[in-house]
């Protein structure tokens, strides 16, 4: 099926840049655009997770402050499989979610997939670096990673454009009735499917199925050319786009790093491999 055959095929995420079950949604993500590739569209809403920890509390997981969330992060990371650092809950702690959601929606403005790729350095900042991205240094810092003209990105961030969108995409997520994060629209030419909370590639791959029967499926990626396309990644990445066990990924990545075709960085819990000369 062509991709003009599958116009309106979109998996709809209600997100938030600092939730641990949307980081462990990433690999997920990947591995259902290696698979249909441009035939799928992605859109990342932003849910609003916490307005000021001052006032916050989350009775499924008896979190009140940014400290209590160190135990649930290490939690999640063994059912999801992405690493993460807690350090930042004892030397940084974001005390809101919105300025990071703020941020991302400045840099959708530019373009959607850049706006995509800053969502994911975001996460990857908050969770494994113990950087708190609530902060403009970090935001910027990482506008600038990502290739967005920085200039704009500060404007929107300023000119209240930026919060503007934010507030319509919050607006969206109330009137979606999400009450978990992340929670999936999976629309196509068959209808739509709604999926609260953590969902598995095979998941979301039925409900594609159900909305849009015709999508053409492609073989999955080698290990050395997806580490070389998307790194720095985490071996739950590799293993979930490239179909492998996590012990058959961590293998094969620890020998293409003995062989130097790649670049291994520890950080927290968990591995990240790049390679390329970037």
């Amino acid at each position: 099926m062509s991709v003009t055959d599958t116009d309106g095929v979109t998996i709809t995420q209600y997100t938030d840049p600092m939730c641990t079950w949307c980081w462990g949604s990433v690999p997920v993500v990947r591995h259902l655009r290696a698979t249909y590739g441009d035939q799928i569209g992605v859109e990342y809403v932003m849910g609003g997770l916490v307005e000021d920890f001052d006032s916050f509390y989350d009775a499924a997981n008896d979190i009140s402050k940014p400290s209590d969330v160190a135990p649930h992060w290490e939690e999640a990371s063994e059912r999801h499989g992405m690493p993460v650092d807690t350090s930042v809950f004892e030397t940084d702690p974001a005390e809101s979610t919105y300025p990071a959601s703020i941020a991302f929606v400045a840099a959708r403005q530019q373009d959607r997939r850049d706006g995509q790729r800053y969502l994911r350095a975001l996460r990857e900042a908050y969770t494994t670096q113990a950087r708190n991205v609530s902060r403009r240094g970090e935001q910027v810092a990482l506008a600038e990673r990502v290739g967005l003209d920085v200039a704009a990105f500060e404007r929107a961030l300023e000119d209240g454009t930026a919060r503007e969108q934010f507030e319509t995409d919050l607006a969206r997520t109330r009137e979606a009735g999400v009450r978990a994060f992340p929670t999936y629209r999976v629309s196509g030419p068959e209808g739509e499917r709604v999926a609260a909370g953590f969902q598995s590639y095979d998941q979301l791959q039925a409900a594609l199925g159900e909305v849009a029967p015709e999508l053409d499926r492609s073989a999955p990626p080698s290990v050395r050319a997806f580490v070389r396309e998307f790194g720095p990644v985490a071996t739950q990445e590799v293993a979930e786009s490239c179909e492998l066990d996590r012990g058959k990924a961590r293998q094969v990545l620890q020998s293409l790093h003995g062989e130097g075709a790649l670049r291994r960085d520890s950080r927290g819990n968990g591995v990240f491999w790049d390679g390329g000369d970037r």
